[in-house]
């Protein structure tokens, strides 16, 4: 159908595009941390390493471009309800870059030999986080062009998150034999994959977030 956008002032379309942009840092970083869970799985510390180095740049900037932004939201011309959403977004996008930060650190405590089904797990967890940040930044996209197609992509955020729930569940008893002879290695590994889901808990949250002003706006 046809659809006219609901930022109508161009200080609130620019100010959008603003807040994509920072979520294309965060999939940046989620994608830094899929090449280093890549690493892990491989035993390739050392890499590992340098990725979570990278990484801890990257988070660094994207800090500094969340502060601007919120700068920018109190100064701008921007409407007190359009303020309100955006402000929540911004505060959910940043959630989701702390998780990051904590996955990457636990990631980089020790070298774990891991078999193939758990190695196989968390390698289909990192993906769907990757996917899920994907939708994240497209449904943003769409936000001012078409709520439906919006709503679609929060739809699928929400289905992934629940996959990937699934899939943890379903691994803590393959953690826990592989780990009885290395009782450490429990509380890491339940640490790594605890992370990863809460990656796609918090992007979940900010899709929820895009979902209400879409759902708010639909005419």
């Amino acid at each position: 159908m046809d659809y006219s956008p609901w930022l109508i002032r161009r200080s609130e379309r620019d100010f959008l595009k603003l807040i994509l942009e920072y979520v294309s840092e965060i999939a940046g970083e989620v994608k830094i941390l899929e090449a280093e869970v890549g690493c892990f799985l491989k035993n390739d510390f050392q890499k590992c390493k340098k990725k979570s180095q990278n990484l801890f740049t990257k988070s660094r900037n994207a800090i500094k471009s969340r502060k601007k932004l919120l700068r920018n939201l109190e100064t701008g011309d921007i409407t007190p309800d359009h303020r309100g959403y955006m402000a929540n977004l911004i505060y959910a996008i940043a959630d989701i870059a702390g998780y990051i930060d904590s996955a990457s650190a636990k990631l980089n405590i020790k070298e774990i030999l891991l078999n193939d089904t758990l190695k196989a797990d968390i390698g289909e967890i990192m993906k769907k986080v990757s996917r899920m940040i994907d939708l994240l930044e497209e449904s943003l996209q769409l936000l001012n062009v078409n709520l439906e197609d919006t709503i679609k992509k929060t739809d699928e955020i929400s289905e992934i998150e629940e996959e990937i729930d699934y899939i943890r569940r379903n691994m803590i008893k393959t953690i826990v034999e592989e780990t009885k002879n290395h009782p450490e290695n429990l509380f890491i590994l339940a640490e790594i994959v605890g992370s990863l889901e809460k990656i796609s808990d918090k992007i979940d949250v900010a899709a929820n977030k895009v979902e209400v002003i879409a759902m708010t706006h639909l005419p």
